[in-house]
């Protein structure tokens, strides 16, 4: 249990504009706001969107640029040197009771003498075990290094499940004041459902498997639709072929997306927690998910589980889904039901235990 503390808390924290931090960091912090936490919200990388700099100005996010590039797109340690520096040159200016680094690895760089709070959500070590299924490459092993440093330095490290945090542990050795702290999300009303299966995704990652959830769109009978984008920051791309893809969406353009779904599908091969999978969820879809570790640990027994390397696999859980609605009636309330105890709210008071956990740490360690 972490300790409690009235203590008022800044927090700084960083996030970046390119994948899931961005959601997770908008939904805290404006969640924070409310409860009177000063929150200055940090982008390091690319710089975020138009529709990205409108939805912080409406959620009354105070918003900071950084020119710094993010880890796992760093050439080697320097650059995330760099960004170190210009991170402890802020939080000297804006002087923060607890510095939440949703990019653990500059940890191990900061000169400031301030509490600090890592949320590992993914890494290149874990997703190279995971997606590759080979030994990490020698001239990266300066990055295994950096992360290993920075989570070591770190007073509070969370991670949103205990099926990643044994990744994590496995990657870069035991992790001294690891906590689980799953994530959480804004409930989706679900309207009419129509007939389809819906995807949501980074598909340039290759952790997200484009390529079988396109092959097992030419194998089912009912339409598959894709949402995210198809071209990485790095150039890297996907293509589908069969998948009927819906375009790099807007935020609230994705959630009428889940409103309307009946059927989810994620072929996922990595993925520390999910958050496309718990916003279906909670919008009333079924889920056809890939047989890993988090989502067995979080889905167990409320969704239909495949082999992600197995396009026919896939297309017979869809149309089992799609024409079974008993099953399929069964299965949203399983999903749904599980997905009312992944709240923000619950997500947030687990922070703010963090935070003051992480200020008591820092001073008995001082």
């Amino acid at each position: 249990m972490l300790p409690m503390n009235p203590m008022p808390l800044r927090i700084l924290m960083t996030t970046d504009c390119v994948g899931g931090v961005w959601r997770y960091a908008v939904d805290v912090c404006s969640a924070l706001a409310r409860q009177g936490v000063q929150v200055g919200l940090v982008c390091l990388g690319p710089s975020p969107s138009p529709a990205q700099l409108q939805e912080a100005r409406e959620a009354g996010i105070e918003l900071i640029c950084l020119d710094a590039e993010l880890d796992w797109m760093a050439k080697d340690s320097d650059a995330i040197h760099a960004g170190a520096i210009a991170l402890d040159e802020l939080v000297r200016d804006w002087s923060p009771t607890v510095v939440h680094l949703n990019a653990p690895a500059l940890a191990g760089f900061m000169e400031q003498t301030v509490p600090t709070v890592s949320t590992a959500h993914s890494c290149l070590g874990t997703w190279w075990s995971a997606v590759r299924r080979v030994r990490f490459p020698d001239d990266k092993a300066w990055y295994l290094r950096v992360v290993k440093a920075g989570l070591s330095a770190t007073d509070m490290v969370l991670v949103p499940t205990r099926a990643f945090g044994e990744a994590l542990a496995a990657t870069y050795g035991p992790l001294r004041n690891l906590h689980v702290l799953p994530n959480g999300t804004r409930p989706i009303p679900p309207e009419s459902k129509g007939n389809f299966a819906f995807a949501a995704g980074r598909w340039w990652d290759d952790g997200k498997n484009a390529r079988v959830l396109d092959a097992a769109a030419a194998l089912t009978s009912s339409p598959v639709y894709a949402a995210g984008p198809l071209i990485g920051p790095d150039g890297t791309a996907a293509a589908f072929h069969v998948v009927r893809w819906a375009g790099d969406l807007r935020y609230v353009d994705v959630r009428d997306w889940f409103a309307r779904t009946p059927i989810f599908v994620s072929t996922a091969f990595y993925e520390p927690f999910g958050l496309a999978v718990l916003e279906a969820a909670s919008a009333g879809a079924a889920l056809v998910l890939s047989d890993i570790p988090t989502f067995r640990e979080l889905w167990d027994r409320a969704a239909v589980f495949v082999d992600p390397r197995q396009p026919e696999a896939v297309a017979e859980a869809i149309d089992f889904l799609s024409e079974n609605e008993a099953a399929r009636e069964r299965l949203v309330r399983a999903a749904t039901e599980r997905a009312c105890s992944f709240t923000v709210e619950r997500q947030v008071a687990g922070l703010i235990d963090a935070y003051h956990g992480a200020v008591s740490a820092h001073s008995r360690a001082a």
